[in-house]
């Protein structure tokens, strides 16, 4: 990842919503002028559809596009059949908790609105603790930055001061965001290296995402 990725961050949520918003300016001024000169309008590829595409881009290449801790969430995902491939990422939400022998805490990956989950769970008194868990926003299947909740504090790198998905409001904490790409990075290479793919792994609760 860049050297200063909370600039990289931000600058891809810009490209992000400029593309999404340029694809449907041109989408709607070609239909206009179609409309004008008598001809049929086109309705071809709508623009929410305009970067599904990059699910499909080879793997290595979107190592260099996603967190570390997607490209881990992501083979978990697939190792106990909860996707299939990274554009089953779009089909809604999901749900996944794991459980290893001697561990006490249980891990749980969910999808829920726009916003992706990973985390550690202890459970006391069947009450769900964070310890840690990861919160991040998705947009077209990458993840973003948004805050780490842990037992008893909480580091907000990304917020919204306005409507909820309104990206007129949402602010960014630089030195957050920063804090939030190395915890993320030590997080997804000690799950990795925890094998929790392996055959010893308990499936506690499963929710497929659906179309």
């Amino acid at each position: 990842m860049a050297d200063h990725p909370e600039i990289e961050i931000g600058q891809a949520r810009i490209d992000i919503q400029s593309n999404e918003e340029n694809s449907e300016k041109t989408y709607e001024r070609k239909t206009e002028e179609q409309e004008k000169s008598g001809k049929e309008p086109n309705k071809g590829v709508p623009p929410e559809e305009f970067c599904i595409s990059c699910m499909d881009i080879p793997e290595e290449q979107r190592k260099g596009m996603v967190l570390e801790i997607q490209q881990v969430a992501e083979r978990l995902l697939k190792a106990h059949r909860v996707i299939n491939e990274p554009r089953d990422l779009l089909k809604g939400e999901w749900f996944l908790k794991l459980q290893k022998p001697k561990f006490e805490k249980k891990l749980v990956l969910a999808k829920s609105g726009e916003e992706v989950f990973i985390g550690f769970y202890s459970y006391k008194e069947e009450t769900p603790v964070p310890d840690p868990n990861f919160v991040l926003l998705s947009q077209y299947g990458v993840w973003y930055p948004q805050r780490i909740e842990e037992k008893f504090e909480e580091t907000v790198a990304s917020f919204f001061t306005g409507a909820y998905g309104d990206y007129d409001f949402l602010n960014i904490v630089p030195e957050n965001v920063e804090k939030f790409q190395a915890s993320q990075r030590d997080f997804a290479i000690m799950i990795e290296d925890q094998g929790w793919d392996g055959q010893d792994v308990e499936v506690v609760e499963k929710i497929m995402p659906k179309d």
